[in-house]
């Protein structure tokens, strides 16, 4: 679980722009760390390329923090 972690918050630094100590694994996409729609959508789309996945319509709807990412991702 702590490599995808680390894998996963690289991608939301990259992507977002957000330093990687200002999140954690209980953080919310949306509600912590304040990410537009369009910036999930690049991070789904760096996600499943960087872990060669493809993501479903409710495993999408079902992530609403990083810790529900680390888990779906673990689970493919």
């Amino acid at each position: 679980m702590n490599e995808i972690y680390s894998r996963l918050a690289a991608i939301i630094e990259d992507v977002a722009d957000i330093p990687q100590d200002d999140f954690n694994e209980d953080s919310s996409l949306m509600m912590d760390l304040d990410l537009a729609s369009l910036e999930i959508m690049a991070i789904i789309a760096k996600i499943e390329k960087e872990f060669s996945i493809k993501f479903t319509e409710d495993e999408l709807l079902s992530v609403e923090t990083l810790r529900d990412a680390v888990e779906v991702i673990s689970a493919k």
